[in-house]
């Protein structure tokens, strides 16, 4: 074309740059919140954001002095229309269901940042034009990310098919010296030029140990149910304060007078109290700074900053302050109790900002782990998402929280929607998750539960209309814990603090993988709700039922099947060592072991698997380590099904001994004869009443019974083949 209109650019029908005030995106797809924002084609920065209207979307940014300088108005002009303009169906249809016509804001962003990968890699080949590159120079740069870089297969598909939205976009909107040739994936497929296949994703993520997801939790809740109403009243102190500090300096200078603050000054020196100013460390490495003693000040007398400053600057009260410093103490009583004392001393104007903040955090870690939802999910959440249940006083009450989903969220024509979807179906909150987000509607009073604007101040003319991020919530995680652990040592709490794992950060990613492992696991004591678990995985799986593609019910199912393996596993090792198992599943559990050990030999690292194993009646076997026995799950002969709804797994807190589908292994025998040896030895101590004792003694003997019966009725796999 040789008149360049703008009409042209917004239809992609001219293979030249648009000028460098022309804007980077549809002016429709930026959020109102961000319009000022919005980047020009010759801006340095791109920020991606802009367009993304899931609140807790990173605030993604393409900086172009990344790239080298001979190829950066390249990739520049093919960034821009791949940030302008959808993709024709027939590029979706060659290429496969990877290739959407277009995609959302952080996957835009993530492509030029592979795009970026690529033009440094040309660069130090020497290659100046994107059209200059061939397919033996693709076929270089594949084998540098997978032999070479060694990266992932997941992380290299990504970065090829980047490739073939690259020569895709180039082909249609870029002159011919710099349009990419047709990468030989697009034809032949990506699995030849990829590492060989692994089970990577969700799946792999390593769950948090109960010790320190334990602790975690509890503190959380301490936070959120002892100590909230201390942190929120000495909140709305500090911003009483802050508001009389705003109303004085927004007097007319004339109508300023010092006598308020001359006062409050005499009368501190008059009865010897410390004046506020930089004082010690507290237990959780916090400083009182001079400017939060100066707004502090400053509000108590209702006086303007500066000339808090300048009356300060007098000898006598320089000199007074220096002698006796103290911390801006907000006054308020502190209620809460933790083992019968007070969990706090008087909370500080500065102080009070960091327990905040530690508040809402704890509110994050109890909704984002006892419900199962994504870190965004939970970060989406707004005002009103619970609502009270209706129907009558006595009638039971189930909290469903209602919101939306972003993973996977996609309109009619498959591309994906950034502000999501509602879900069908709530999420069902317990309790202690509904306490949390009352708290937070508290605090925000409007819109996002974690408001940027409200828990984060800084940049509003960027956060507006977003929550806090992800990367945010996992170092205000790591903060909690270090406050949490200083405040431990501080005051002599041994055995609370909250364990870290060597070189892993508690990253919030990791909490649904953590949440299925616990349910499928239930490790007794060691979890706060520990006696829930066998309750949340109904309630968890219906929250999700109603949608498969929901990770959680894999993720149950993924664990479940992996412990039943494992277990399985360890009796068939053992029964191959020469030992028994008695009861009236005994034969049951062997056939079990046999048959598991044959299919999947202990392992199952994929969903698909786990599907196959649980499907599998005679493999639905679970162990309780608290009972000393394994339940060879079978709903027709359950004791423990009596009284409860159906369920796919056993109630292992309802075993009964006379069920028969209970066996035990030499092992459970082993654990009963020390556990009622050490029970004998606490009745025998003298150190309990007798009532106490006279109970163990019983227990114990309860225990040898068993011991009894398992080494008479014990069979092995020879007993075994020879019947």
């Amino acid at each position: 074309m040789t008149e360049l209109t703008a009409a042209g650019w917004d239809q992609g029908l001219v293979f030249t740059p648009p000028p460098v005030d022309y804007p980077v995106f549809d002016p429709a797809e930026v959020r109102e919140q961000a319009k000022a924002l919005a980047p020009r084609y010759g801006d340095p920065v791109w920020p991606f954001h802009v367009i993304s209207k899931n609140p807790s979307s990173t605030g993604d940014a393409m900086h172009w002095n990344r790239f080298p300088d001979g190829l950066r108005e390249q990739f520049r002009h093919a960034a821009w229309a791949l940030a302008r303009f959808p993709l024709d169906e027939v590029y979706q249809v060659r290429h496969g269901s990877a290739m959407r016509t277009r995609l959302s804001a952080s996957r835009r962003f993530k492509t030029v940042n592979e795009w970026l990968k690529f033009a440094l890699w040309m660069d130090r080949r020497g290659i100046g034009k994107i059209g200059a590159v061939t397919v033996d120079d693709l076929l270089d740069y594949d084998r540098y990310l997978v032999k070479e870089q060694g990266l992932a297969r997941s992380t290299c598909t990504s970065l090829l098919v980047g490739l073939s939205r690259l020569h895709a976009y180039s082909s249609k909107f870029l002159p011919k010296e710099h349009r990419l040739i047709e990468p030989p994936w697009v034809e032949e497929g990506l699995d030849d030029y990829l590492p060989a296949a692994s089970a990577l994703g969700e799946n792999s993520t390593a769950p948090i140990t109960p010790e320190t997801m334990g602790g975690l939790l509890i503190w959380a809740m301490r936070f959120v149910e002892l100590f909230a109403d201390d942190i929120l009243a000495a909140w709305n102190e500090r911003e009483r304060l802050l508001e009389r500090v705003r109303t004085a300096e927004a007097r007319p200078a004339g109508e300023v007078t010092k006598e308020p603050l001359r006062r409050y000054l005499d009368q501190l020196i008059a009865e010897g109290r410390p004046l506020p100013r930089m004082a010690s460390a507290d237990v959780t490495g916090l400083k009182w700074d001079v400017g939060g003693a100066t707004t502090f000040i400053a509000g108590l007398t209702g006086t303007p900053r500066a000339t808090v400053i300048s009356v300060l600057r007098a000898p006598r009260f320089r000199s007074y302050a220096a002698a006796n410093p103290g911390p801006c103490l907000l006054g308020t009583p502190v209620k809460g109790m933790l083992d019968g004392r007070p969990w706090h001393q008087d909370i500080t104007f500065t102080e009070v900002v960091t327990l905040m903040r530690h508040l809402v955090t704890s509110c994050f870690v109890i909704i984002s782990y006892l419900t199962g939802m994504r870190v965004g999910e939970v970060l989406g959440l707004e005002v009103g998402c619970c609502p009270d249940p209706q129907g009558p006083p006595e009638a039971p009450k189930r909290f469903l929280i209602r919101g939306r989903e972003f993973k996977g969220a996609r309109d009619e024509d498959g591309n994906h929607l950034s502000d999501g979807v509602v879900r069908e179906a709530g999420w069902v909150a317990i309790p202690q998750v509904v306490t949390a987000i009352r708290l937070l509607e508290s605090i925000a009073g409007e819109g996002l539960l974690f408001d940027a604007l409200v828990h984060d101040v800084r940049s509003p003319e960027q956060r507006s209309g977003r929550s806090l991020s992800t990367s945010t919530m996992a170092n205000r995680i790591e903060y909690f814990v270090k406050w949490v652990n200083n405040y431990v040592a501080a005051n002599g709490r041994v055995g609370e603090t909250i364990e870290r794992e060597e070189g892993e950060r508690l990253a919030p990613l990791r909490f649904r993988r953590t949440l299925a492992w616990h349910i499928a696991r239930r490790p007794g004591g060691l979890v706060a709700l520990a006696v829930q678990y066998g309750h949340m995985r109904t309630i968890v799986s219906a929250g999700y039922a109603s949608r498969s593609r929901d990770g959680i019910h894999h993720l149950l199912d993924l664990e479940t099947a992996r412990t039943v393996a494992e277990h399985l596993s360890d009796v068939h090792e053992a029964l191959e060592e020469g030992q028994g198992v008695s009861g009236p599943a005994a034969r049951r559990l062997i056939a079990s072991a046999k048959g598991q050990h044959e299919r999947f030999g202990g392992i199952v690292a994929t969903t698909r698997q786990a599907k196959a194993l649980l499907a599998d009646p005679t493999l639905n076997v679970f162990e309780n380590k608290k009972a000393y026995l394994t339940c060879n799950w079978d709903r027709s002969k359950a004791l423990c099904e009596i009284g409860r709804a159906k369920s796919d797994v056993p109630s292992l807190d309802r075993c009964q001994s006379s069920c028969a589908n209970i066996a035990r292994t030499d092992r459970h025998a082993e654990q009963l004869a020390a556990e009622s040896a050490s029970l004998r030895q606490q009745a025998d101590s003298g150190l309990l009443p007798e009532p106490i004792a006279d109970r163990l003694r019983a227990k114990a003997e309860t225990f040898d019974e068993l011991v009894t019966r398992h080494r008479a009725d014990r069979i092995t796999l020879a007993d075994r083949e020879e019947q």
